[in-house]
């Protein structure tokens, strides 16, 4: 998890997944720290791949949210440098949600400390499609998620948060 200017700069935080045999990981934890940090992930040999594209999933997804917001601006007179720091503070700002996601999954309780519920965030999905098209923007990267979020609603309960969504991922 790190991208060539952070190799060998402890500081920088990136690291690599390893994964397999516990013991032989730690016996050589030292000398596979020193290009970037280790995070050993398990026991089982493919958990490493795992966790790496699980990750870097999320990093897509997020890039492609933010693709959509610059582009909401792309035809204003808005600097895009503007909206950068914003942009940047607001996804510090929401990514502990995936700790509640976490919790969620593990308990199965979708409705734990939801404070921004299923039913009223497809209510809001409108806003977005129609500001989309006001822009002259393709809903292309926001449509996938909010059709998952309106199924998801019609099957469960109006009162979860997101985290149902993920049932529907899973075949």
């Amino acid at each position: 998890m790190a991208v060539p200017p952070m190799i060998g700069v402890p500081e920088a935080g990136g690291y690599v997944f390893y994964s397999g045999s516990r013991e032989l990981f730690e016996r050589h934890e030292e000398t596979l720290g020193v290009p970037a940090g280790t995070a050993y992930v398990g026991e089982d040999a493919g958990f490493a791949a795992l966790y790496d594209v699980a990750l870097l999933s999320a990093m897509y997804g997020m890039f492609a949210g933010a693709a959509h917001a610059f582009a909401l601006i792309r035809k204003e007179d808005i600097d895009p440098v503007s909206l950068a720091p914003l942009l940047a503070d607001w996804l510090v700002a929401m990514a502990p949600a995936v700790h509640q996601t976490a919790d969620h999954l593990r308990s199965g309780d979708y409705t734990k400390g939801v404070v921004s519920h299923l039913a009223m965030q497809v209510a809001g999905t409108p806003t977005f499609l129609s500001t989309a098209e006001q822009q002259g923007v393709s809903p292309e990267l926001l449509s996938p998620y909010f059709e998952l979020m309106r199924r998801r609603l019609a099957e469960g309960s109006g009162e979860e948060g997101l985290t149902g969504v993920i049932d529907l991922l899973v075949r």
